[in-house]
């Protein structure tokens, strides 16, 4: 079939026309009408309410959060080769129908609402778009969320990020695209200023994008005293305020105490330093977490509270949002702080 970068619009109907046959939808009757020039409608008929819907299908090849902006778009529906988890996070929230050709469909009927998650990964975005989210290119994503309301040249972020020019360039450029950072060039000869627009969406999307357990390594310690903040202390004391940097439970409570930190969670910056730490390694239940990240990019932003190195507000909330031990709570609080990332 292709992907997003070699699809066209007919061959992304004959692709949805197939995905609708397979699906298992339940709530309603579904069909593709086609017309000419690519024009196409959902229409769905209520096994309950027998309430009929028409959706005219309005199809993007490459989205973006460009599509919220989109005039009529919650009497249509989207379709795309592949959305991101993000995307259609937005698209939904909105209100706005929506599918893609791995399975994924929304569809916001008066009387029912289809939610169908996508059932594969055969269709991905276009070849060359640059992932800002994961690995060495969260750096880029990371400086500018680390302090919301500073601007940065592109120069600026290449030489404190350590990204290659290109790469923030094509970065920049797609946050700009999906409306997460603004550009402006105060005059002819001053360089464009880069600035976080839209944080709340920006860190969704990051959140939805992250796997935690692709981008660290957790190794768990047992210590005997149940008092996080000394074990905090004495954690530093031993491994030195240098090779560490807070995250998770006991960050969050220093910068915004909320939920007492079960965990004291720290990044390593040389995983040699395991040999030295405090306690007991244990295989989980363990009372102190050292972090070995795949990539360095956590310690380039980095704020002292009370003495402690910690990790930006948007890393810790990244950190929190998927653990349990009520780290959800913990990450809402920080991010609901009016001190957030400032």
């Amino acid at each position: 079939m292709g992907n997003a970068k070699t699809i066209d619009s007919e061959a992304l109907l004959d692709g949805f026309s197939r995905c609708l046959k397979e699906a298992a939808v339940t709530a309603a009757a579904i069909s593709l009408k086609r017309g000419a020039r690519s024009a196409a409608e959902v229409f769905l008929e209520g096994s309950e309410q027998q309430t009929e819907l028409r959706l005219p299908v309005s199809p993007f090849l490459y989205p973006s959060r460009r599509l919220l902006t989109e005039p009529d778009l919650l009497r249509r529906l989207v379709l795309s080769p592949h959305l991101p988890e993000a995307l259609a996070a937005d698209l939904r929230a909105a209100g706005i129908s929506h599918a893609d050709l791995n399975g994924r469909l929304f569809v916001k009927a008066p009387h029912f609402v289809i939610d169908r998650g996508p059932r594969s990964q055969q269709h991905r975005g276009p070849t060359g778009v640059v992932d800002v989210f994961s690995g060495k290119t969260s750096r880029l994503t990371r400086a500018l969320l680390s302090v919301r309301e500073k601007a940065w040249t592109q120069e600026e972020l290449v030489a404190h990020t350590e990204v290659s020019r290109g790469l923030v360039s094509r970065g920049l450029a797609w946050l700009v695209k999906n409306d997460y950072v603004t550009s402006e060039a105060t005059s002819h000869r001053q360089a464009t200023r880069y600035l976080v627009k839209d944080c709340t969406a920006m860190l969704n999307a990051w959140a939805a994008a992250d796997d935690w357990t692709r981008r660290c390594e957790i190794h768990e310690f047992s210590v005997l005293s149940d008092d996080y903040l000394r074990n905090a202390e004495r954690l530093q004391e031993v491994l030195g305020s240098g090779g560490l940097c807070f995250t998770q439970w006991i960050a969050a409570w220093l910068r915004r105490a909320h939920t007492t930190p079960p965990v004291v969670s720290a990044y390593l910056r040389d995983r040699t330093l395991l040999e030295r730490a405090p306690g007991r390694k244990v295989d989980s239940g363990g009372n102190v977490w050292l972090i070995v990240p795949k990539d360095e990019g956590v310690f380039f932003e980095t704020q002292e509270v009370q003495g402690m190195m910690l990790v930006t507000d948007a890393q810790i909330y990244l950190d929190l949002i998927k653990t349990g031990q009520r780290g959800p709570e913990a990450a809402a609080e920080l991010r609901n702080w009016e001190g957030f990332a400032r």
